[in-house]
């Protein structure tokens, strides 16, 4: 999903809503008093936001406060946040465990130098210093869910082919591998690091494929499918030559794509609120790993044009459909 445009405005609501967040931050590790001692104090931190964003971390934190039998403590931190007036408020009632969500909400954590363990989701990938430093879940779903998916309504499909950013899927390739063959599919990657040389493999990629034995496994990346016109290229010429597309992102769906298998955002900070009570008490291994809380989205248009047939007992397990009735 993509951000909608800031509009200009002068920065003082921004502001003060960052200020009655940190009070009421404060307000909840001072009021709940000998019950902390007993229960998690769990302190999130996630970008202040609007529209999809902003929901987006309302139901990963929804999740969170679902699984973590604790105190949650949102802070929602705006571009600039003051860092030394946060800390020094934070000091005064330490937090056990931190879930930094989104970039800014990592690069804030980070900041802080909190004594506390971090453990970072909300996003799709991570530098990998970061990787090696914090225990994380991203958005990506966990590959061997979405080659099951491909094999229960494209059993004939041998070949996938998938374009990675190598600095920020790397991590993903063993997992997405090790999946394929376990589903008798060989995967075939190919690094791109931007939009253009994405679009040139995706080209020839698409020119090569056979249909019914070949398909595309587009990654929700801005730097590979970040281009309208790449992406409405790819999903005509997979409609003209019958060409199986599946995703990571649901609105690929909409546009002609097979499937999508997305994150369930409430579901994933059920696994971070999980994640973040063990870290706790004892030592997470870090290391990004993929979600298996996940949504499927399916066009049943496009299954219909590549002559699958669905039995209604497997659609209705689908959590998106398209076209929508």
């Amino acid at each position: 999903m993509s951000p909608a445009s800031k509009p200009r405005h002068c920065r003082r609501p921004a502001r003060a809503r960052y200020w009655v967040s940190v009070g009421l931050l404060l307000l909840a590790l001072w009021s709940c008093g000998p019950l902390l001692a007993a229960q998690p104090r769990i302190m999130v931190v996630y970008p202040e936001a609007k529209g999809g964003y902003a929901i987006l971390f309302e139901q990963i934190i929804r999740g969170i406060e679902e699984t973590a039998g604790g105190v949650v403590m949102p802070l929602a931190v705006p571009p600039d946040p003051d860092l030394e007036a946060l800390q020094q408020s934070i000091e005064q009632q330490p937090v056990d465990v931190v879930i930094a969500l989104g970039g800014r909400g990592i690069r804030t954590a980070k900041a802080l130098h909190l004594k506390a363990p971090i453990i970072a989701g909300g996003l799709l990938s991570m530098s990998e210093a970061d990787m090696d430093t914090y225990p994380a879940i991203s958005l990506l779903p966990q590959p061997a869910l979405l080659f099951q998916r491909l094999h229960e309504l494209a059993p004939a499909i041998e070949h996938v082919y998938l374009v990675y950013n190598p600095d920020r899927h790397r991590w993903l390739l063993p997992l997405a591998t090790a999946a394929a063959k376990r589903q008798g599919v060989t995967l075939i990657t190919h690094p791109a690091t931007n939009i253009r040389s994405a679009a040139r493999l995706y080209r020839e990629l698409v020119g090569d494929m056979e249909p019914g034995r070949d398909a595309l496994w587009l990654l929700q990346d801005s730097t590979l499918t970040g281009d309208t016109s790449l992406l409405s290229y790819l999903l005509q010429e997979a409609w003209q030559r019958r060409l199986l597309i599946v995703s990571s992102s649901p609105a690929h769906v909409r546009r002609g794509a097979l499937f999508s298998l997305y994150a369930n955002k409430q579901g994933l900070g059920r696994d971070l609120g999980r994640l973040a009570v063990r870290a706790i008490g004892s030592k997470v291994k870090p290391g990004l790993r993929p979600t298996v809380e996940v949504n499927i989205a399916v066009n049943m248009r496009t299954a219909s044009h590549l002559g699958l047939r669905i039995p209604y007992q497997q659609q209705r397990q689908f959590n998106l459909v398209f076209p929508r009735p």
